[in-house]
């Protein structure tokens, strides 16, 4: 028999959950782009890229430092704020749009096991439910012969 432990619920996202969640991985991209990459921008008069490190090392040296200024930490909040336009964008998305909750429960046999039994044919004829195949036998659908315990759709 099946009992409560063998039930769950896990959160689905709906459609426009999904949506934010994808529109916002682009600004999460960018802001760890920025948080890694070297700067670039600062070119000395003979035309070579001065090495400013990255928003997240900046320069150690005090002469590199006062070449960059403030560059590093300009680098660190974009990249900031864009992380954090990505989490309010998913976040939003899932608050306007929210999840479903999916039940699932374990599939048992009659004696609550998971498909151990092996049913007669009138066992068989008996057990059959609204759309014509046997309750608890489903060892067609699965590879591994039924052995081990397989969570359903509870919305059958």
């Amino acid at each position: 028999m099946l009992d409560d432990s063998d039930v769950r619920s896990r959160p689905v996202p709906n459609l426009g959950t999904k949506v934010a969640i994808l529109a916002a991985i682009p600004f999460l991209a960018y802001g760890i782009y920025l948080l890694l990459t070297p700067i670039t921008e600062i070119q000395t008069s003979s035309g070579a890229i001065f090495e400013c490190g990255s928003a997240l090392q900046p320069p150690a040296d005090k002469f590199q430092a006062g070449v960059c200024g403030p560059i590093n930490t300009q680098y660190l909040y974009g990249a900031l704020a864009s992380i954090v336009a990505a989490v309010g964008i998913a976040g939003v998305g899932a608050m306007l749009f929210g999840f479903t909750h999916q039940v699932e429960r374990a599939r048992g046999d009659r004696h609550g096991y998971a498909d151990d039994y092996e049913y007669s044919d009138r066992d068989r004829d008996r057990d059959r439910d609204e759309r014509g195949s046997v309750r608890g036998t489903d060892r067609d659908d699965h590879s591994d012969g039924g052995a081990r315990r397989r969570l359903l759709d509870d919305g059958r």
